[in-house]
């Protein structure tokens, strides 16, 4: 049933006449806003140049995304991202003052996937970042606040490992650094980035969560130019300049020393983190060639807390030693080329993930590891059809899992209360492939565009099939206003972690995928010519959800499982997107999200920014044996609100500022607490689950730049100042030894990230 409703919605939709596959629109200057003549535009690699007053057209360009580079006389390049049909203006700065190239507006084509865009007017300066352009997805809508700023990205309800990253359509394990102080790429490496936070199309598949999509710069070719950042956490240099095939090279590597930073703050942590990162990117000069090997390694390193206390209210006082370690590499080529009429573009890659954590509690030595070694190619072919587009692709990963594990068993029917430590290892073969088509039309005066497509994706580990319609249609509206609804289906496949050996026996934990219907609707419409405005509605329905269904020995509020909330329960679902859960899981659970996402943004200009409001409310039903009632999910929170700004007051002045506002985290109190006759220490009672809130969180952030401009480069000393008020927020829950006395984990304190950066002419 679901494979005829999937073929009809893509050979049956209306032959309708598709617009012509251009993108149009106008050079400017960007302080004076007059037209620049004769510059250069290349798109999808077709160059044109502008005319006297600035409007230029590039037609016959591919489906797609593609990039977008303008070069005139004077002036700064610009390189950014668009789709066939955009219209847009790019505002260039002048490279006499050293400016840097800051402006792209423009009104999003029909047919275009339900993204939003960074670029780099925005991620260069963006407040609350620390000078990581990656963070700046935490402040856009649909995006859940994670405690203490730690990494992971859960958006519209779903779970962090939900979602899944790209950098250049090569999966990567994680975005951020374990602790979230900083992403797995530096800003100076990245051109573009885009989220797209649910309902997005078939080239994308085996996730039911959102899309984050980073795009690497290509460097420059002219000459050898060489940059530098230091900052109070990490180090970093980059260079660029020519290669072979009249192309460019572009290398980075950074190094933190966070763990000597955050060591001596005066926050409630006792685990400092470590990492690395380093890239390596040539492209061709015809743009045809890419090739892209990138590192990332994290470790974790136990701190003693003289108190003797613990980690977010978590007791850590019989854990001597704990060291974690996650280690990534990715390596892969691309090509892209216009056959006919058609693009194609063909990614292999090769990946090598390395987690491990090895403790020693109580005297004993536990630990887990995991190495996992996997091949993915993945090929799009784009054709022009009977006045419309045809959009055919597949991917296919071939993963190779071996892992050793020397602790307790998690509870499980085989073993409800484990006590012996045991060693168990094992070695996994899986495979996972994807193929996907989809159309897109447009009516002749483009006033209705309609993208439907079908994805088949086998998942190895469950060795099942699945098959996803999804649909989009847009409507244009009057003064350029675009209206927008998706509809489809999608598939999530088990993790690895659930096929733990002491978990295989015969009919037990037999996971198959989860599975979601996603609806949005939402329209975008200019506000004056200078800034936009953006809503969309949403819902999804999950089922067959992965769920813990052993009942520990420990109270839910003393942090005895999931359903504890606050900074434990919000701790499990970040471990669980960068190592696992190691618990026994079951699909018994179901999650239904719903919301309302509102922006205002402006991208032009001296002022730049937005403003964004989010009304969400997400649910899970669990295992219906130990409750049969829907609770809030850790990460619901209904009102999420943001505002971020940035002034450029002159040339060597930037002043920027960010004000969050979220509810708090459900979590479980203590009703009472009772001591067992035979035992001196005190056991908490549970009240009811997930049924109080920490208080509401608010914290403003600011920036300042003060830039030098040298015929020999320019240096930026940023200085960003986070929880600019000291505002104590409550982040967690913890009590004391007989549960009759309350009191809170507390979050950042000021925290003033700063640093230096070169950045060559």
């Amino acid at each position: 049933m679901r494979l005829g409703l999937a073929v009809a919605l893509v050979i049956a939709t209306p032959a309708i006449a598709y617009a012509d596959r251009a993108i149009a629109g106008r050079v400017l200057d960007e302080k004076s806003g007059e037209p620049i003549a004769g510059a250069q535009v290349t798109a999808g690699g077709i160059e044109v140049f502008s005319a006297d007053d600035g409007a230029f057209r590039v037609s016959g360009v591919p489906d797609g995304g593609f990039d977008v580079f303008a070069l005139a006389d004077g002036y700064e390049p610009y390189l950014g991202r668009a789709r066939a049909g955009a219209v847009l203006t790019i505002r260039l700065a002048r490279d006499a003052n050293g400016g840097e190239v800051v402006q792209i507006q423009g009104e999003a084509p029909l047919n275009a996937e339900p993204v939003t865009a960074v670029g780099p007017a925005v991620i260069d300066t963006l407040p609350g970042t620390g000078n990581d352009a990656l963070r700046s997805l935490q402040s856009l809508p649909g995006v859940a606040r994670i405690p203490f700023g730690l990494g992971g990205l859960a958006l519209r309800g779903n779970a962090p490992r939900d979602t899944h990253v790209y950098l250049d359509d090569i999966q990567v394990p994680i975005l951020y650094h374990f602790g979230g102080l900083s992403s797995f790429v530096p800003t100076s490496f990245i051109s573009d980035l885009q989220l797209e936070p649910g309902s997005f199309g078939v080239r994308y598949g085996r996730g039911m969560g959102g899309i984050a999509n980073v795009t690497s710069r290509t460097g420059r070719i002219d000459r050898w130019r060489e940059a530098g950042t230091v900052s109070l956490l990490d180090a970093a240099a980059s260079a660029e300049g020519p290669g072979p095939m009249h192309g460019g090279w572009t290398f980075g590597v950074r190094r933190s020393y966070a763990d000597a930073v955050l060591g001596v703050a005066p926050i409630d942590l006792t685990l400092v983190p470590r990492y690395l990162d380093a890239q390596l990117r040539w492209e061709s000069g015809d743009g045809k060639w890419t090739a892209l090997t990138f590192v990332s390694d994290d470790s974790l390193h136990l701190v003693r807390d003289p108190s003797g206390g613990g980690a977010g209210g978590l007791d850590a006082s019989g854990l001597a030693a704990f060291d974690y370690v996650s280690q990534f590499v990715r390596t892969g080529v691309r090509y892209r080329d216009r056959v006919g009429d058609a693009t194609l573009v063909v990614t292999p890659s090769l990946g090598i993930d390395n987690v491990s954590a090895i403790a020693n509690h109580k005297g004993e030595d536990k630990g887990q590891s995991r190495l996992t070694e996997s091949g993915t190619i993945r090929a799009e072919l784009t054709q022009p059809i009977d006045g419309g587009s045809i959009h055919i692709g597949a991917d296919a990963t071939a993963i190779h899992y071996d892992w050793e594990i020397n602790d307790v068993p998690p509870p499980s029917p085989m073993d409800p209360n484990p006590q012996t430590i045991t060693k168990r290892d094992n070695a996994l073969w899986s495979e996972d492939a994807g193929a996907w088509i989809e159309t897109a039309w447009a009516t002749e005066d483009e006033r209705i565009g309609v993208r439907p497509g079908v994805r088949i994706d086998y998942f190895g580990l469950s060795d099942q099939w699945t098959i996803d319609p999804r649909v989009q249609v847009s409507h244009r509206g009057p003064n350029c206003t675009t209206i927008t609804e998706s509809l489809g289906l999608y598939h999530q496949g088990p993790s690895i972690v659930d096929y733990d050996p002491a978990f295989r026996k015969p009919g037990m934990n037999d996971l198959s995928a989860s599975w979601a219907v996603q609806f949005s609707a939402g329209v975008k419409a200019p506000l004056r010519d200078v800034a936009q405005l953006s809503m969309t509605a949403y819902a999804e329905d999950m089922h067959e959800l992965p769920v813990d269904v052993i009942t520990g020995a420990t109270p839910i509020s003393a942090n005895g499982g999931g359903e504890a909330g606050g900074i434990f329960g919000v701790a499990r679902e970040l471990i669980d997107d960068q190592f696992g859960s190691y618990s026994y899981r079951e699909n018994r659970g179901r999650g239904f999200a719903a919301g309302l996402e509102t922006m205002v943004r402006k991208d032009t200009g001296e002022l730049t920014g937005w403003i964004a409001y989010t009304y969400a409310r997400t649910f899970r039903l669990g295992d219906p044996s130990r409750t049969p009632d829907w609770l809030p999910y850790v990460l619901d929170q209904p009102h999420l609100f943001t505002a971020v700004a940035s002034w450029r007051m002159s040339d060597h002045w930037r002043f920027g500022g960010r004000l969050r506002f979220s509810s708090g985290n459900p979590y479980t109190p203590v009703a009472a607490s009772y001591q067992p006759p035979d035992s001196r220490e005190w056991r908490a009672i549970d009240g009811p689950l997930l049924s109080e809130r920490l208080p509401f969180f608010a914290q403003l952030d600011l920036r300042v730049d003060r830039i030098w401009i040298r015929k020999w480069g320019r240096i930026d000393f940023f200085l960003d100042l986070q929880n600019a008020t000291n505002r104590a927020n409550a982040e967690g829950v913890t009590y004391n030894d007989d549960y009759t006395h309350r009191s809170y984990t507390r979050g950042l304190p000021i925290f003033p990230s700063f640093g230096v950066e070169y950045i060559p002419p």
